[in-house]
This record gives structure tokens, sequence and C-alpha cells, in this order.
């Protein structure tokens, strides 16, 4: 079946001008049923759609648990926000929190209360920030210790204005 568009022009009056009017070929789409094909397809086709989710193959991986020994992860894309980025001890990717001693921490690692990179002055011992997670306890230190570190602030501003 061959599409026509038509130009019609004149008023009501005169005589209707009809032109027929070129409209662009049309062109099928493509529609890809499975991955096997999909490189050599993206190569040919402009345009075309996926009948899967491309994303599935990595849910399935994400479901199955790191502890198996059944599977081993041989590449990675991208970045992982809690290995790659600055985070709290609690979140380290490299040392879990609850597989590991609190005490370790990596480069990005940083103090949970203090807010600097870890370890802290107070990061060591049975009740120390290497213990700190996203708790209510811990939220109130660390309310407290901003409110501290504000306060020393404001008074190092105040010496050196009477100065």
């Amino acid at each position: 079946m061959k599409s026509r568009v038509y130009e019609i022009s004149g008023s009501s009056k005169t005589k209707l001008n009809v032109k027929k009017k070129q409209s662009p070929p049309l062109r099928s789409i493509f529609c890809l049923k499975n991955r096997a094909n999909l490189k050599e397809i993206e190569n040919k086709e402009d345009c075309f759609i996926l009948d899967f989710n491309p994303d599935d193959s990595l849910r399935k991986l994400a479901q199955v648990s790191a502890d198996s020994s059944d599977i081993s992860v041989v590449a990675e894309k991208g970045q992982v926000a809690c290995r790659d980025f600055p985070h709290s001890r609690h979140n380290c990717a490299k040392y879990p929190f609850n597989k590991t001693n609190h005490e370790n921490c990596c480069p990005l690692c940083y103090c949970f209360v203090c807010d600097t990179p870890a370890p802290c002055y107070l990061w060591a011992g049975s009740s120390a920030h290497c213990h700190a997670m996203n708790t209510d306890a811990w939220k109130l230190q660390r309310t407290t210790s901003r409110m501290v570190c504000k306060m020393m602030q404001d008074l190092r501003k105040v010496r050196r204005m009477s100065k």
C-alpha cells in the first residue's frame, strides 16, 4: 500500500488545485528478539526496537550471593560508590563492616562522627568512632561533634578579631 499526500489550495469559489506531494519513503523498523546479534544489528541499523530488557542479565547476576563459590566476578564496568568515592567507614566495600575489624579503613573512608578522613583522633578503642554507623545514638554524637566544631570555629574568629 503506497502512501499519498496531496496539497490542496484555492478558495471555495475557485477551482481547487490538487498537487501530488512527494513523501519520504517508509522504512521498516527492526525488532531484535534476543541479545545474540545485538552488536551486529547496532552496526547495521540506525534505529531498532529491543524485544527484551538489556539489563536483565545484570539483575540476575546481582541476585546471586557474593559468598557463593560457584560464581566468580571477572570484570566490572563503572565505579562503585562505596569503593571508589569517599564513604563512611560502615559503608566501606573494601572492608565490610560486619566481616572485618572496625579499625581497618581504606584511604577513602571517613569518620561518621567527625566527618574527617579516617582514622580520626578518637578512632580506636571499645567505644571509638571506628564503630560508628547510621543509628540514632551515633547520629546524636555526630550532631554534638558538629556543634562543638562550630563553637570552636566561632571562638577562633572572636580571638582573631580581638587581636
